[in-house]
């Protein structure tokens, strides 16, 4: 069915100053930094010869820097409650990204809060919403995000720069101790630095990325001290977890457990309470972080996992400790094994298919579990006595990606990389080793940098290789299911979204895909059917309502899409579909201004919509307005400039509007050329003979 109306041919539309100082306060200040995907050794005060993290090495040198601290899963969300409650993520129960934290559980904001703090934080990513449980105890959580991605869709995450503005700007006028986290997400892929760090780290864009993260670090503690608030406080640094950059064959982060994921920056300084230039090499976790600071501020906190490092930092005698570290993320993802680790001083042992023993400070890539068995089974023992996730953790997943209010999440998760889906039901001995299947990470990537470039064949070859070797890998199927579509194999495609579905039943985006492929094979009460269940499960997916919409309408059920839409807008679910399947309803209606405002607003929405231009030439038309239907139609054609519909239109406006022949002859002959052999090529030829014969001339 057309979306658009055609004109038929002859024969057939109050701040403290920034001098001010801050009054005395009877308990000292924290200003808490997380640095999203920063690894340890991509910093300039733990040796690494390219960096460029003046900030970063002066707090380091100034305080405490703790070279062996560890993360325990290498995922943003979990890493970051791990920091704020000292918790576990076995204790948390809190896996994966998209989660929830528990609401009994405290937190350093509610504990501060509770202490008479001031709190603020900002956040630079989605993942870490007010939605995600964090926001608790804050009196401010700012996690206005900026960045649209590349896809469309709402905004995902912010630059450093706006991370240091919002959080100055929230700081002034605070009296009294305060309490500021403040969340920087730029290393995080993709790495594209602004200048002058995307010139002077051309080659190590991960780099630049940290180096603007660092000036801008470095803004917010001058910004700090301008307002006379740094002076004094306690101030804490940490990454949540590294990043991979090829290494073990992982681009990114979330899967494996080896250094780069865990190995992060920890640093604590407040002159005059703690060394400066004290360098701690014992083993630690980023659990230790809420008791330490809790211990420092002489606050008594709950009952943590973690442990306070302030012996450490003082020269104390502090036994070392074993660091649990997980990732749950491939198999909630592609249905691989999940890993499990204990970091020991000497030892790291994995948990895995083939399991994995390392001297960890002296590399990875000797795996030396056959010739030392006795050592890992002392681990494994260890590693034996922190809980797996029971069947109730496993169902906590799934109610979650079923959940609607996370739909929005969800998506966003995806657009990041993060594809957490319901996990598979068979045993983790029966899955995939990710040391055996993390080629398939590159491989996704692959086949997505072949389709952008018109390569079909090889991309559908890597995805169908895929499939072989790992059925349950949803991303793939998705990938190629919307390949398929492209290009117009749609039985093909619907194959490959039914199982995707199968697989999937809470995404709404499979149910959505499957309803679009029903659609172009004309199975209308199935599209139906399916754009129901997405919205179902995502009842706020614009692009749901809009195509059930179109279904509706097709199948002239316009008071349920009237509704529907109306609802949408009622709720400021605004789209350029959503204002067109309106403006389409209300023309039907002959509503005709009503309708001219709905495929304005879809215009202004997406100036690509040449749909709309062409319906609003339609009504200026019927309106008696000729030349502004011609400058509609005419825009329509610069957005699809061989659309047939659109030059017989605008040769008809000419012709029977204008009365002029000429330029009519010429919008019917690319007419005809765009489409030789369509229904309407005798019309036009019939046309053309006419206006070249002086029929029409004659008869105007």
């Amino acid at each position: 069915m057309k979306r658009w109306w055609l004109i038929a041919p002859v024969l057939a539309a109050a701040w403290l100053s920034a001098n001010a100082q801050a009054p005395k306060q009877a308990a000292p200040s924290l200003v808490l930094i997380t640095l999203d995907t920063t690894r340890l050794d991509h910093m300039g005060y733990a040796g690494c010869s390219f960096a460029q993290t003046p900030v970063i090495d002066g707090i380091a040198k100034s305080g405490a820097a703790f070279f062996e601290a560890q993360s325990h899963v290498p995922l943003t969300l979990p890493s970051h409650a791990t920091i704020m409650t000292g918790c576990l993520p076995t204790t948390l129960n809190l896996r994966v990204n998209g989660l929830k934290l528990n609401d009994e559980i405290p937190t350093l904001a509610t504990i501060l809060k509770k202490n008479g703090y001031t709190t603020i934080a900002v956040v630079a990513s989605v993942i870490l919403a007010r939605d995600r449980g964090l926001a608790r105890g804050f009196d401010v959580y700012d996690d206005h995000m900026t960045m649209v991605p590349r896809g469309g869709g709402p905004p995902e995450e912010r630059r450093a720069e706006e991370v240091t503005n919002a959080a100055l700007s929230h700081l002034k006028g605070v009296k009294g101790p305060f309490f500021l986290w403040v969340h920087y997400y730029d290393p995080h892929y993709e790495y594209i630095p602004p200048e002058p760090f995307a010139s002077r780290f051309k080659e190590r864009p991960y780099d630049g990325e940290i180096a603007y993260m660092d000036s801008q670090l470095g803004g917010l503690i001058e910004g700090l001290k301008k307002l006379g608030l740094y002076d004094g406080a306690l101030t804490a640094v940490m990454a949540d977890h590294g990043e991979g950059l090829g290494e073990h064959g992982e681009k990114q982060h979330g899967i494996f457990l080896y250094n780069y994921a865990l190995r992060v920056p920890l640093l604590f300084s407040w002159p005059g309470h703690i060394q400066a230039g004290t360098k701690v090499e014992s083993l630690c976790g980023l659990s230790d972080v809420a008791p330490t600071l809790l211990d420092l501020l002489k606050i008594k906190g709950p009952k943590m996992d973690g442990k306070s490092l302030v012996p450490a930092m003082t020269g104390q005698s502090q036994p070392n400790r074993d660091v649990y570290a997980e990732s749950y993320q491939g198999f909630f993802t592609y249905g691989w094994a999940p890993l499990r680790a204990i970091v020991s001083p000497e030892f790291k042992y994995i948990e895995a298919p083939h399991q994995e023993l390392y001297k960890w400070l002296h590399g990875e890539s000797e795996n030396l579990f056959t010739a030392l068995p006795s050592d890992a089974k002392t681990l494994e023992a260890v590693l034996n006595g922190y809980p797996k996730p029971d069947p109730s953790e496993y169902k906590k997943v799934e109610e979650m990606l079923r959940d609607p209010s996370n739909a929005e999440a969800l998506k966003a998760l995806i657009s990041l990389g993060y594809l957490s889906g319901a996990g598979p039901g068979a045993a983790p001995k029966t899955l995939l080793d990710p040391k055996d299947a993390i080629g398939i990470e590159s491989e996704l990537n692959q086949s997505q940098e072949e389709l952008a470039a018109g390569d079909f064949k090889g991309a559908e070859a890597l995805l169908l290789g895929i499939l072989k070797r790992n059925p349950q890998n949803v991303p793939a199927l998705s990938i190629l299911g919307g390949a398929y579509l492209s290009r117009g194999q749609t039985e093909k495609a619907k194959a490959c979204f039914l199982e995707e579905v199968r697989l999937k039943p809470q995404m709404d985006t499979a149910h959505l895909n499957l309803g679009t492929a029903y659609k172009r094979l004309g199975d209308v009460a199935s599209a139906e059917k399916e754009y129901r269940a997405a919205l179902a499960v995502n009842p706020s997916m614009r692009e749901g309502i809009s195509s059930l919409a179109e279904i509706l309408i097709s199948q002239d059920k316009n008071p349920e899409a009237q509704s529907l839409l109306q609802s949408a807008l009622s709720r400021g679910l605004e789209s350029s579909d959503i204002y067109f399947e309106l403006g389409i309803i209300e023309a039907k209606g002959g509503d005709l201004d009503k309708a001219r405002f709905s495929f304005s607003k879809a215009l202004s929405l997406d100036p690509t919509k040449h749909e709309a231009c062409a319906n609003l030439g339609r009504i200026a038309y019927q309106q008696g307005r000729v030349d502004e239907a011609i400058m509609q139609y005419q825009r329509a054609l610069r957005i699809q400039p061989s659309n047939p519909d659109y030059l017989a239109t605008l040769g008809s406006l000419y012709l029977n509007g204008k009365n002029d022949g000429q330029t009519a002859l010429t919008y019917f002959r690319r007419a005809l050329a765009a489409d030789p052999y369509g229904a309407r090529a005798a019309n036009l030829r019939e046309i053309i003979q006419g206006i070249e014969s002086g029929y029409f001339g004659k008869n105007q």
